[in-house]
């Protein structure tokens, strides 16, 4: 077992199929949203100038304070002298002034604008370097190992970097916490003081299914893109850094996603807390424990390659409370035609104590018979 779980283990880990053709960025990954499942990738943990791809950061961590109602959206916030200063794209704001925090947002979001990223940011923490720390302590916890970000706007400094896996990470991270939010990163255009700004991610004029996430561009990075898009019920998230143009960075989002969607089919096998197998249980208050999956399982497949998928089920005998939820108690194991897909934990889905004296003594006896 510890043998399959190895190849398992390596074969999961890269890509299975032939990557997408004609893609010329210098880095880019293509993801399925819902199992994180990577299914093609060049260069995906190439540390990399991320322009204002970095303001998913910071929008992760601003719809975090929205969240715990540190921060409202139809609150107003003062301009800071410094935003005005701010190099790169803006929306004209002026210091002093009060501006809301939803057009703050749609500013940053649509028209990358450093003046409204930084007057977001400032109102928050009191200064960028320390919305800064926070940015990069939500990286490290979402397992962004390849970014360290100097800044909140994306603008260039040495050692400001992230990757396109880490930056794919992040925005199925924005998908998976923030789905009331998606329309943000969906907004086409956003007017300001009489002048309307249009979205740098081109795919949403485009192509209809397309919803986000955002376009960027410095001399330094390049023209980069993270793009998601939804057809049907599959959804894929696909992340192309360093490419030439705009036309390109879109051509490349593009190819990447449509391969997502034309080679794969991403399968929901559990739902989240749905007992796939219930196990009897001793020296327990109740006779069994349900375990399965903590969150919504998904597998991913080769388009077409659902149905053909088996699921068994390998359970550690004998079961004795106490049990905590989410403690290991068996295995689902997969396989696709045959051959090893996966395998899988099954958590208890709910804790059971000890029964009393009388209970805990008969099933002792029960285990001398089970063994």
């Amino acid at each position: 077992m510890k043998l399959i779980g190895l190849v398992l283990a390596l074969l999961f880990s890269a890509p299975l199929w032939a990557a997408p053709a004609g893609v010329s960025a210098r880095a880019w990954v293509v993801i399925d949203q819902a199992s994180g499942r990577e299914l093609a990738a060049h260069q995906a943990d190439l540390p990399l100038a991320p322009a204002s791809l970095t303001q998913l950061m910071t929008a992760y961590v601003l719809l975090g304070d929205i969240r715990k109602n540190k921060l409202r959206l139809d609150a107003t916030v003062a301009v800071p002298e410094a935003a005005v200063q701010a190099d790169g794209a803006r929306v004209f704001l002026v210091a002093g002034e009060q501006v809301r925090v939803d057009t703050l947002l749609q500013a940053m979001l649509v028209q990358s604008a450093s003046d409204a990223t930084l007057t977001l940011v400032t109102a928050t923490d009191g200064s960028e370097a320390a919305f800064v720390e926070r940015m990069n302590r939500e990286a490290r916890r979402l397992g962004m190992s390849k970014s360290r970000f100097l800044n909140a706007t994306g603008l260039s400094e040495p050692g400001h970097e992230s990757s396109a896996r880490d930056l794919a990470l992040l925005s199925r991270a924005l998908a998976r916490d923030f789905p009331d939010r998606r329309a943000l990163f969906a907004q086409k255009e956003f007017a300001f003081k009489g002048i309307t700004y249009y979205n740098g991610n081109r795919l949403l004029w485009r192509d209809s299914t397309v919803n986000g996430l955002k376009a960027g561009r410095t001399p330094q990075a390049g023209y980069c893109m993270a793009a998601s898009a939804q057809r049907g019920d599959q959804r894929r998230i696909a992340v192309a850094l360093g490419t030439r143009s705009d036309a390109q960075r879109t051509q490349d989002a593009l190819k990447l996603l449509n391969y997502g969607f034309e080679r794969f089919d991403s399968v929901l096998l559990f739902r989240a807390q749905q007992p796939v197998k219930v196990s009897k249980l001793y020296r327990g208050v109740h006779p069994s424990v349900s375990m399965g999956f903590a969150q919504d399982f998904h597998v991913l497949v080769p388009k077409g390659g659902g149905v053909r998928v088996k699921a068994q089920v390998t359970t550690r005998q004998p079961v004795v409370a106490p049990v905590r939820k989410g403690q290991p108690l068996g295995t689902l194991l997969l396989t696709l035609d045959g051959q090893p897909l996966g395998d899988y934990p099954l958590v208890a889905l709910q804790d059971v104590g000890v029964a009393g004296i009388f209970g805990r003594a008969w099933d002792s006896i029960r285990l001398l018979f089970a063994q």
